[in-house]
């Protein structure tokens, strides 16, 4: 039971002991940082609570083979997701070290993302699934070959990689935020008696859901059935609001580091040669240039802020910032939506890229700080940057104390830099 989760040994041991004297609550709150099995530990306390036997991992009962593969009927998974890192992984693994392992890995990432689209989800509202629905069904068929006994390991191994671009377009028809008619359709599945001993509802983001979303959640964790647990995951606890939270118990997990992040490279990842002390920089190595380069986006970003002013009239004096301005051939706009795409909305649709929005910010102070440092720059250059980091501070307080979307906190931050500097 809960032998693939690395790393979290207090959760692990009072998760079993819940199990084992039937004291587990309805309703639980996952709350650590990102890479730190928040999820995955979810799927396992579902399908312990499934099992008919010992709950192992290799456990042959029909209730652990449905979930090892992520087809149980008593499951529902919501919530924003970003796949395309793992499934890449997924599919480099089944190239490098094809076995079952792999294969399981490779599907049950692919499922994280389909399960999302669950006809359950979208009671009533079928017809926001006709654009997933084509999508969908040409991952089912190519993920046939990818199971146990489907095609050979180079098949298998050639099916991921087509699969993965039409995975990347479902992703971008989720949700930023998880919207009022999922809660709804979630609640009424809930309700319904399970097909087996337990139904569990997974939420991941809890943080991220708008007014109209929380207010029906709340609804529903005041009197969850008996027979269905919800689990909520999150990276930041302090965004969930105090209602949320009084009705659910608290799970904390921890980051993963040393020994415990070797190992999962290592027995999960299969990447016994890569030499990462830390889950951020396995995945830091896998992000493209673009994306790890924030120090260049940075400049990007005060170079096009600048030309955006001298567009607008104003002429600089300094050298310098003259010079970075006509260095600025984007519009302010170009700057975050590219930065965007590639940073998942800056964490707002993956998780794992949460760091992005205020490193994003820093790279503009930086690149500032690095124009004060020439001697042609003076007092104009100071008081831009002295603006420009009121403005960062601002953004990032309202990011991380009230949730609000990093890329209209961008959006603002520019327009409120390029019309005070008129």
């Amino acid at each position: 039971m809960f032998e693939n989760i690395i790393g979290q040994a207090a959760v692990v041991r009072n998760l079993v002991d819940g199990l084992k004297s039937d004291t587990m609550p309805g309703s639980l709150l996952f709350d650590g940082p990102s890479l730190s099995a928040k999820l995955t530990t979810g799927l396992e306390l579902a399908r312990a609570s499934s099992c008919t036997q010992d709950a192992s991992w290799n456990c042959p009962c029909a209730e652990c083979t449905r979930h090892r593969i992520l087809v149980h009927q008593d499951i529902l998974l919501l919530g924003p997701k970003s796949s395309r890192m793992e499934l890449e992984l997924g599919a480099d693994m089944l190239e490098r070290v094809p076995g079952l392992a792999s294969r399981y890995f490779f599907i049950r990432a692919v499922r994280k993302l389909t399960r999302r689209f669950d006809r359950e989800l979208y009671e009533n509202e079928e017809n926001r699934l006709a654009k997933a629905l084509p999508l969908l069904r040409t991952v089912f068929e190519a993920l046939d070959a990818c199971l146990p006994g489907g095609a050979d390991d180079t098949g298998t191994t050639k099916e991921a990689r087509k699969i993965i671009p039409t995975c990347v377009k479902l992703e971008s028809l989720l949700p930023d935020a998880t919207p009022v008619f999922q809660i709804r359709s979630m609640e009424f599945w809930a309700r319904l008696a399970p097909f087996g001993k337990k139904k569990t509802i997974i939420l991941e983001h809890a943080d991220r859901m708008l007014d109209a979303s929380r207010n029906a959640l709340l609804k529903i964790l005041e009197e969850p059935p008996i027979h269905t647990r919800f689990i909520l995951t999150s990276s930041r606890r302090q965004a969930i609001i105090p209602t949320v939270l009084s009705r659910v118990r608290n799970y904390r997990f921890s980051s993963r580091n040393g020994d415990d992040a070797r190992t999962i490279i290592e027995r999960v990842f299969r990447c016994p040669e890569d030499g990462s002390t830390n889950l951020e920089i396995f995945f830091g190595k896998r992000q493209s240039e673009g994306i790890q380069d924030m120090a260049v986006s940075g400049r990007e970003w005060i170079a096009a802020l600048l030309a955006a002013i001298e567009r607008s009239g104003r002429t600089f004096i300094e050298v310098p910032l003259a010079a970075l301005a006509v260095a600025g051939g984007s519009n302010p706009g170009e700057i975050i939506a590219g930065v965007a795409a590639g940073t998942g909305k800056f964490g707002a649709s993956d998780d794992t890229m949460a760091w992005s929005f205020p490193a994003f910010l820093d790279a503009g102070s930086k690149t500032f700080a690095n124009l004060l440092r020439d001697g042609q720059s003076g007092k104009e250059t100071l008081r831009l940057a002295e603006c420009y980091a009121d403005l960062a501070r601002d953004a990032l307080l309202r990011y991380s104390s009230y949730n609000l979307n990093p890329v209209a906190l961008a959006e603002r931050l520019a327009d409120s830099f390029i019309g005070g500097n008129l």
